[in-house]
């Protein structure tokens, strides 16, 4: 029994714990039809940071942190100029995986995968 218990608590602070990579673990998905999608820049971090959209949406990245930061795919697909408070936005029209960076901070990461 006391093995059970141990085993259960040591689950619970695993899941407990989760990432401390900033916006880990956030995911959205935009339902279908949908045209629209935001990704908040704050905290150092994109939320959600993972994101997966329709062919044709318009993903907005909301920049709201003291810090400036960039929206940046790798493979060049886009890239947002680098901004404090603001907007960038881009819309997929390929289908596909774009993982980006904040290239002034390169531990923010996020993807979009576009169906």
């Amino acid at each position: 029994m006391r093995r059970v218990l141990a085993a259960v608590a040591a689950v619970g602070l695993l899941t407990a714990c989760g990432s401390s990579k900033p916006g880990a673990g956030s995911a959205a998905t935009v339902v279908k039809g949908s045209s629209a999608a935001t990704v908040t820049v704050k905290n150092f971090s994109f939320t959600p940071g993972d994101l997966t959209v329709a062919k044709g949406t318009k993903v907005t990245w909301k920049f709201e942190d003291s810090a400036k930061h960039n929206g940046s795919a790798k493979g060049d697909a886009f890239r947002s100029k680098d901004i404090e408070s603001g907007a960038y936005s881009y819309v997929f029209n390929t289908v596909g995986k774009y993982s980006y960076l904040c290239s002034l901070h390169q531990y923010m990461t996020g993807s979009i995968v576009v169906k």
